[in-house]
C-alpha cells in the first residue's frame, strides 16, 4: 500500500490515532460515569468588582432559581464546576473521536499511489502515472548517480554485503542492518552547504529515504569523540553546519557517536532509527 501521504498512513502514525481513539474512548466512558452522579443544576458566579470575593450561586434546573452558596458550601461549589468542566471535556472528546475515526477510515482507503500497482504488468510500461508509486520511486531513489566521496589511497576498507567499501567497522554494522531491514539509503552521497555565505560540501555516512515524506534523512556516525581535534573538526563544526542549514536533530538529522570508554552499540543505532521511522 502506498505511504507517501503526509505521514498519515505509516504503521507508526496509524498506531498512534489507534492509541488515542482507546485514550479518547476510556475518557468518554469515565466522564459519562461521573456526569451521572452530578449534582443537578449549574454554578453561576457574581463578582461585583475586580477586588471584592466572589459569590457563588446554584442554579437550580428548571426554575432557575439562584441559591446562594457560602463558605460552608464549598464541597457543592467544587462538584458544580467539575461538572461543568467535565460537560465541556466530554464534547470536546466525543468531536475528537469523530476526527480520528475519520482519519482511521483514510487510513483504509486505497491511494492514488495504489493505482499503477494494481494494473497488468503488461500494461505498466505504457502508462504515464500521475503519482509513482512508493516501490517504483524508491528504485528510482537508490538507482541515481550521485557524487561521492573519493576514497583515498592506504584507507581502511570495510565492505558491506549491499556492496559498499565504508570506512570503519561501525559503519559496516550500520550498513549491513539498513541493508536486512529493507531501509532505501546511500552511503555517503555529497550534500550541499552554506557556511558564511560560501558553498561547502559533506558526505554524511549514510542518506535514507522516509518512505512517507519521500525525504532525505542524513545519518551521521561520529567514531572518535574523545580525540579533541577530531571532536571540534568532524563533530561540532559538522553538527554546526547542518542545523544552520535547516537540519533538524531527530527529523532529518540523526547521528551516533562513540569513545574510548562508551563504544559504539548498535542498540543505540536502532532504538535512533525506530524512533525516527518507526519499526520494521
Amino acid at each position: 500500500m502506498a505511504q507517501y501521504h503526509y505521514g498519515l498512513t505509516t504503521d507508526l502514525s496509524k498506531a498512534n490515532f489507534l492509541r488515542r481513539k482507546r485514550f479518547l474512548e476510556q475518557v468518554i466512558s469515565k466522564l459519562e460515569k461521573r456526569l451521572e452522579n452530578a449534582p443537578e443544576g449549574s454554578l453561576a458566579v457574581n463578582r461585583k468588582t475586580r477586588t471584592t470575593a466572589p459569590g457563588f450561586y446554584h442554579v437550580v434546573p428548571g426554575s432557575g432559581k439562584r441559591i446562594y452558596l457560602g463558605e460552608a458550601h464549598r464541597e457543592t461549589i467544587a462538584r458544580l464546576a467539575q461538572k461543568e468542566y467535565d460537560r465541556k471535556v466530554l464534547r470536546v472528546a466525543r468531536k475528537e473521536l469523530v476526527a480520528v475515526e475519520q482519519v482511521l477510515a483514510y487510513c483504509d482507503l486505497k491511494k492514488v499511489e495504489d493505482v499503477q500497482d494494481s494494473c497488468r504488468e503488461e500494461k505498466r510500461a505504457f502508462i504515464a502515472p500521475v503519482v509513482m508509486s512508493d516501490e517504483e520511486y524508491r528504485l528510482q531513489w537508490l538507482s541515481q548517480n550521485y557524487f561521492q566521496k573519493q576514497k583515498r589511497e592506504g584507507d581502511r576498507l570495510y565492505p558491506t554485503e549491499k556492496g559498499d567499501l565504508v570506512q570503519s567497522k561501525s559503519e559496516g554494522m550500520q550498513a549491513n542492518y539498513l541493508f536486512h531491514h529493507d531501509y532505501a539509503y546511500l552511503y555517503e552521497k555529497r550534500v550541499t552547504l552554506i557556511d558564511h555565505g560560501r558553498r561547502t560540501y559533506r558526505y554524511p555516512d549514510f542518506t535514507i529515504l522516509d518512505p512517507v515524506t519521500r525525504e532525505e534523512v542524513i545519518f551521521e556516525h561520529f567514531g572518535m569523540v574523545d580525540d579533541e581535534d577530531y571532536r571540534q573538526h568532524s563533530f561540532i563544526d559538522k553538527l554546526r553546519l547542518y542545523l544552520e542549514n535547516g537540519y533538524v536533530i531527530g527529523e532529518n538529522l540523526l547521528f551516533t557517536f562513540e569513545t574510548q570508554d562508551h563504544p559504539f552499540t548498535m542498540d543505540q543505532f536502532i532504538s535512533i532509527l525506530e524512533a525516527r521511522f518507526g519499526k520494521k
